[in-house]
């Protein structure tokens, strides 16, 4: 007996403990859900950098000043409509969505027709939304717009995340314009069946106003209440002001000497809600401020100007900093896909894996805003006349491969000294190098800027010219040389000339941000190549072959390092074709241990480098790094990678300018095989390695077209150390 009651009383106590342990768990998790910090995302849509120099705001540049600003690139996976900019945001990876993002709406909300929303949502899902829940109608069809996109995306990201933590999330506001719903925040804060856990979207938020267009606006005094309401309920909270955006609608309708004030009206409101916002919030401590602009302005967007101003406050961000990420790797610019990642960092989840972008880090700038708007300027002026500039120089590569094709096959060799086509043709090569250097000068006028190329065009090709005249193709090596080092130079000092040359890539399209880009990996791969067969031309042999080898070896290197050129194209583009190369100058037979060799060479590089990349960490990765992790994961992604690089290199090829030099130029090459007779047989006898260099382009041509996204550009800038100096040779013996 005394044995059971001992048993009984073991038993009671187990018990008791067990239960003990279960509420300081339970406690402890509750404890440490309300010690968790908060990040409200604040969204004024349609603003501009220049807005945030109006002088009605006042508690914005504060906020501003308090934390970090930066630039933010506003591409989604469509056009840049805020239904798709939004729903970009939510799902950390360029999103699409059409009106199928504005239609949300409370769940106890009455629709058309009298229905309740939840009904209607549960009849097209099969979901049942609670009372205090948001439902996106239209998920059904977002989630199959973003299958169809060539890239995982999920819409929901940040929503669907949170809830797998645990964590809630909340959308509040609207940007309700005249009968529409426009009520796209939700897709912001949704999971991934279209449901936001709690949150205010209807009309009840609106006021009428007869002097604003439209008749209504937002009712700040309700909006604030519901905020007071919410921000207890959860950890991640989007609030829509709305006004801007139907201002924006509106622009149209209203006169423009009235829209100034109008807007600036509009303003004064949401940075009176701003800073009320922030000083409810415990910036100093554990909460967070986003304030963010989906998408540019109406007449932002006419003139070219993608970027909107970003503002991140509050929990330990430093003050007086400017916002990067690893995404960009520009100090100052950030992509809207890394808002996700950097959302979910903050309240310690891990982003999920369709979550291309990555957290936002903060930077220490010597004045702020001065360079937030020094570098707008600059990325604007790039953005704006780039395609004017390079098309013109391309029309002109255009006549004078034409002309010089013509003039070869019809042995009019005074012609030719008649016309200048010698100096001119070497000026082809000069312009990708002037180019890179013009923003030397420090001139963003287009004139100044355009006037700036040609003189360093013309120096270029001067001393060119004058190297050649001492010694025949002791030009071409200057030039191949001075142009591959200072790609090789300013690739391994931070890209300063890259990032602001015409000639690469344009931070406000998006398709690139740091390292060598496609427009000049073509030409560092081609100059390797021809500055190589120059210097083999004029002195042979085992020790210049071996130079020759590891300066390849190098310029490899460096075009495929992550933390460098990080172009993995042009790492495979210049692998295959320094290989090829390079058996053709040693005379080597090909065969099959040759062919194992270069085999096991075309696996091996680019093996190491991608290695190097993985070594990193997956916050420091390149784009190459994380798409061999994403083919890992699930190796159907490789086809989506291969059939995008497929679309772009088609469409760029049926309508872009470099597809017609590219044509105009394998062309004039083929002709030359046969006309004049015999040509081609007298240049491989007399020059023998530079015809192995001009293989070695062809090569380098093919190569870049098959292995980078933009193949035809890649291929096209490649032909531009490739053919000019074969004209040139031509030219100059025809008799």
């Amino acid at each position: 007996m005394r044995r059971q009651r001992g048993l009984l009383l073991i038993s009671l106590l187990s018990c008791l403990s067990l239960c003990l342990a279960f509420s300081l768990l339970v406690g402890g998790n509750a404890l440490a859900a309300e010690q968790k910090g908060r990040v409200v995302m604040l969204v004024i849509d349609r603003l501009s950098v220049d807005d945030l120099q109006n002088p009605v705001l006042v508690n914005i540049p504060r906020l501003a000043r308090a934390g970090g600003l930066g630039l933010l690139n506003t591409s989604t996976g469509s056009t840049r409509n805020p239904e798709s900019a939004y729903a970009t945001i939510g799902a950390g990876a360029h999103a699409v969505a059409t009106n199928t993002g504005s239609y949300s709406y409370n769940a106890a909300e009455q629709i058309t027709g009298g229905t309740k929303a939840s009904e209607e949502f549960t009849q097209r899902t099969g979901l049942v939304p609670a009372p205090e829940n948001v439902v996106v109608l239209e998920i059904a069809r977002l989630l199959k717009d973003n299958d169809a996109l060539p890239h995982p995306v999920t819409p929901g990201g940040i929503g669907e995340t949170l809830n797998t933590a645990g964590i809630s999330a909340a959308c509040l506001g609207n940007a309700d314009w005249r009968d529409r719903p426009r009520r796209q925040i939700a897709t912001i804060a949704m999971d991934n069946g279209g449901l936001v856990d709690s949150g205010e979207v209807g009309r009840g938020l609106l006021v009428r106003d007869p002097l604003f267009p439209g008749g209504t606006r937002t009712d700040y005094n309700v909006l604030w209440n519901n905020w007071l309401y919410l921000k207890d309920k959860a950890n991640f909270i989007v609030i829509d002001l709305g006004d801007t955006s139907r201002l924006d609608e509106a622009r149209r309708e209203i006169k423009e000497e009235v829209f100034p004030g109008r807007w600036e009206e509009t303003l004064r409101r949401a940075d009176a809600f701003a800073g009320k916002l922030a000083d409810d919030l415990d910036l100093g401590g554990e909460d967070r401020l986003i304030i963010v602009s989906p998408t540019p302005s109406t007449a932002a967007q006419q003139g070219g100007d993608w970027f909107t101003p970003v503002i991140i406050a509050g929990g330990g961000v430093p003050p007086g900093t400017v916002l990067s990420s690893p995404s960009t790797r520009r100090q100052g610019i950030i992509m809207n896909i890394d808002l996700a990642p950097s959302v979910l960092g903050f309240l310690d989840v891990q982003p999920r894996g369709t979550m291309t972008g990555r957290p936002v880090n903060f930077v220490g700038g010597v004045a702020q805003s001065r360079e937030i708007f020094d570098l707008r300027r600059q990325t604007l002026f790039v953005h704006n006349y780039r395609t004017r500039l390079i098309k013109a120089y391309l029309i002109y590569v255009l006549a004078l491969l034409i002309a010089a094709v013509l003039l070869i096959v019809l042995r009019e060799r005074t012609w030719a000294e008649r016309l200048g086509l010698h100096p001119l043709l070497l000026s082809i090569m000069c312009v990708p190098t002037a180019c890179l250097l013009v923003p030397l000068l420090g001139t963003l006028e287009i004139v100044s800027y355009t006037a700036g190329i040609i003189a360093v065009t013309a120096v270029m090709t001067f001393l060119t010219m004058v190297f050649e005249k001492r010694k025949p193709l002791a030009g071409l090596i200057f030039l191949s040389l001075i142009t591959v080092g200072l790609l090789l130079s300013d690739a391994c000092t931070g890209n300063v000339l890259l990032r602001q040359s015409i000639f690469s890539y344009d931070p406000l399209g998006g398709a690139r941000f740091y390292g060598i880009g496609n427009e000049y990996m073509g030409v560092l791969t081609s100059a390797a190549v021809m500055g190589s067969a120059g210097i083999l031309s004029i002195r042979s042999g085992r020790l210049t072959l071996l130079g020759i080898a590891v300066f390849w070896l190098i310029v490899t290197f460096v075009l495929g390092a992550p933390g460098l050129g990080a172009n993995f194209g042009g790492l495979l583009t210049s692998v295959v074709a320094f290989t090829v190369t390079f058996i053709a100058f040693a005379g080597i037979r090909f065969r099959w241990r040759v062919a194992i060799v270069s085999v096991a060479l075309l696996a091996l590089i680019p093996a190491l480098i991608v290695g190097l990349d993985l070594l990193r960490g997956s916050g420091a990765q390149s784009h190459f790094g994380r798409n061999l992790l994403l083919v890992l994961r699930d190796p159907m992604a490789l086809l989506d990678i291969i059939s995008r690089k497929m679309a772009m290199n088609f469409k760029l090829f049926r309508y872009t300018i470099w597809s017609r030099v590219l044509a105009a130029g394998i062309g004039g090459l083929l002709l030359l095989f046969y006309r004049p007779i015999g040509v081609m047989r007298v240049f491989r006898g007399r020059y023998p390695y530079l015809f192995k260099g001009f293989i070695g382009v062809v090569v380098t041509t093919v190569a870049a077209f098959l292995f980078n996204d933009s193949g035809t550009v890649a291929a096209a800038t490649a032909t531009i150390f490739g053919i000019p100096p074969l004209l040139y040779i031509f030219l100059r013996e025809t008799d």
